[in-house]
């Protein structure tokens, strides 16, 4: 948004935590951030309602300015914004819908019930909403009459792109980025190890992240005695991510079939593909029909032997390989961010526009 012309300035708000300083103000270019303090808060998954009162109220306390229109970002991102139409600093909310929020709180019924209750408001009462995928569209759809445009996930594709121009020779080599959760199915790749090495002997599993499941992970690797077939590399920048794809061939996205994975769109499945590797992942949602429709992988039930049969099947088939990982970079190279916000953009403006006549 800095880029257009059109557009004199943008405050965004972030939450913080800090007890001590409940608002933090700073600058950078046309941008103004606000970081806003919602701790101490109530306790049982009550915070879950606190914070967004919390973060309006301070906002709203500091700042009097009136804007064309609010961003909103995650449900109580969408409560905070309609709270601010509500108090009239704005009569547009956008809203940008990202994942199933619910879909994170499946351990915990108190907060699954106030974040789907926040998901079901910000749908009904934002003025436009844009979201990620078909399937979370599907569901939307079921909560408001409103159009709703799509625009996926999208990669620096250049980034990915040109970081794997020159591959290190290396084993066969699978690669997961991302959480360590048990919804990330990182697991199966670990269970389908003892068999696979008996088909590829020096194959590696490499594993970028950090996550709750961490620890249980390693257990399992060393329980199988595989632990020198799996490295756990921990968390990496970005710009680093390009350099471990290069060191790999299969890219992993094996998540649980669990709602939550139906309805999100996963940026390492274009990443994957702006790096020139094809990826197993879980026959599930907007995974399911990314990888299919485009032809940049292969896709399996929640199965470890159904997981052996496509790893060998990419290892084993070059012009198979080959043409997985093309299908990849072309359909990475349509979803550059660049273009993806252009489109946003676009959209915003011309709902505006109509929105004026």
């Amino acid at each position: 948004m800095t880029k257009q012309n059109d557009i004199e300035n943008i405050d965004i708000i972030y939450v913080k935590q800090d007890p001590e300083k409940h608002v933090d103000i700073f600058q950078e270019g046309k941008q103004t951030y606000y970081g806003i303090s919602t701790i101490p808060a109530w306790k049982y998954g009550l915070g879950h309602i606190s914070n967004p009162l919390k973060m309006f109220f301070r906002f709203y306390k500091i700042n009097k300015k009136k804007y064309d229109y609010i961003v909103a970002e995650s449900p109580w991102g969408g409560i905070v914004a309609l709270m601010l139409k509500l108090f009239r600093k704005s009569s547009v909310v956008i809203y940008e819908d990202m994942d199933y929020y619910p879909g994170f709180y499946t351990k915990s019924k108190i907060r699954n019930i106030i974040v789907n209750m926040f998901e079901k408001i910000v749908m009904r009462h934002s003025d436009l909403i844009i979201t990620v995928g078909q399937e979370l569209r599907t569901l939307r759809r079921t909560y408001t009459k409103k159009e709703i445009k799509v625009i996926p996930n999208g990669v620096k594709f250049n980034t990915f792109y040109n970081g794997i121009k020159h591959k290190p020779e290396h084993d066969l080599t699978m690669i997961y980025m991302g959480k360590l959760d048990d919804w990330a199915g990182v697991d199966l790749p670990i269970k389908a190890m003892p068999q696979l090495i008996k088909i590829i002997p020096n194959i590696k599993y490499l594993i970028i992240g950090e996550g709750p499941s961490e620890k249980k992970l390693k257990e399992m690797a060393k329980q199988l005695g595989v632990e020198k077939n799996v490295e756990f590399l921990g968390l990496k920048s970005y710009e680093e991510l390009p350099y471990y794809l290069s060191k790999a061939d299969i890219g992993i996205a094996t998540f649980q079939p669990i709602p939550l994975m139906k309805y999100a769109f996963t940026l390492k499945v274009v990443e994957y593909g702006a790096a020139g590797l094809p990826v197993i992942a879980t026959r599930i949602g907007e995974t399911k029909r990314y990888i299919e429709d485009y032809q940049t992988g292969l896709t399996i039930s929640y199965d470890v032997q159904e997981f052996i049969d496509k790893v060998k099947m990419i290892f084993e088939n070059k012009t198979l390989y080959d043409q997985l990982s093309n299908n990849g970079i072309k359909r990475a190279q349509e979803l550059d961010w660049d273009n993806l916000l252009q489109n946003r953009y676009e959209i915003i403006n011309k709902f505006l526009s109509e929105k004026a006549l």
